[in-house]
């Protein structure tokens, strides 16, 4: 018989055993007896096969050590994979899965002190603008703290060219803003709702150019707009104006 019908037999033979009862305790002296049992097969095998070749020998050794890995594997790993765990160990690893508790009164080391009432510092990062007048109310950031109001005026034109709507411009000035390098200002057009219901139908416009106000918000007595073109020289700090227009910081208030 050649060798490879050996090999060939040896692996039915193995496969065709017993499958081992893996409920029982499988000792380590069972274990000792299973290894001492495949080391005396593969030196008995290596015997015989002195007379071949080297080449043979090497040949027929490998397939020795491949029965003996594939006897072993098929006694141990089912056996190892199927073993149950012990109660301690599960519950060990249910512990190792869960979240650790959490100390909600525990304050973060590695958070600033002046972080930790998130609520509050938000209050602080804006300053309000409240207008009693006209009831509404403006949110700018803090480093606008110490703004001025400058007041102005609008005025509605006719088709022929006749003045016969006008109202007023309040508008938020930046503290830092100079004559010598003026900031770019936040004005806040006032409208009453009939003024503005005559201005949408066409009856009058603002201002030379045929763009329309952008309302900012309205209560129950008027509308509050920003000007059309109001940035168009592009003065120092337009930009920063930009973004606070887009958080829609007007906040209007029913008027008495």
């Amino acid at each position: 018989m050649k060798d490879h019908e050996k090999f060939y037999d040896l692996e039915r033979k193995i496969k065709s055993l017993p499958e081992p009862d893996y409920d029982k305790k499988f000792t380590k002296d069972t274990q000792d007896i299973i290894h001492e049992n495949l080391l005396k097969f593969a030196r008995s095998n290596d015997k015989k096969k002195k007379g071949r070749a080297a080449t043979m020998k090497r040949i027929t050794a490998g397939l020795a050590s491949v029965a003996a890995i594939l006897l072993f594997a098929i006694l141990i790993i089912p056996f190892n994979e199927e073993r149950p765990s012990s109660p301690d160990s599960n519950e060990q690893g249910q512990q190792s899965k869960g979240n650790p508790p959490i100390d909600e009164n525990k304050v973060d080391d590695n958070k600033d002190p002046l972080d930790q009432n998130e609520p509050d510092d938000k209050v602080t990062d804006t300053i309000l603008y409240e207008n009693t007048e006209y009831g509404f109310n403006f949110e700018l950031p803090k480093s606008w703290e110490g703004y001025k109001i400058v007041s102005d005026s609008w005025e509605g034109i006719s088709t022929d060219q006749q003045i016969i709507e006008s109202g007023q411009i309040l508008s938020i000035r930046h503290p830092k803003w100079m004559e010598e390098k003026p900031k770019q200002d936040i004005p806040i057009m006032i409208f009453t709702l009939n003024q503005w219901s005559l201005l949408e139908k066409g009856e009058f416009h603002i201002g030379a150019a045929p763009v329309r106000p952008s309302i900012l918000g309205q209560n129950n007595k008027y509308v509050f707009a920003l000007p059309p073109r109001y940035n168009y020289a592009f003065p120092e700090g337009y930009e920063e104006v930009e973004n606070i227009l887009e958080n829609n910081p007007l906040q209007p208030q029913n008027a008495e």
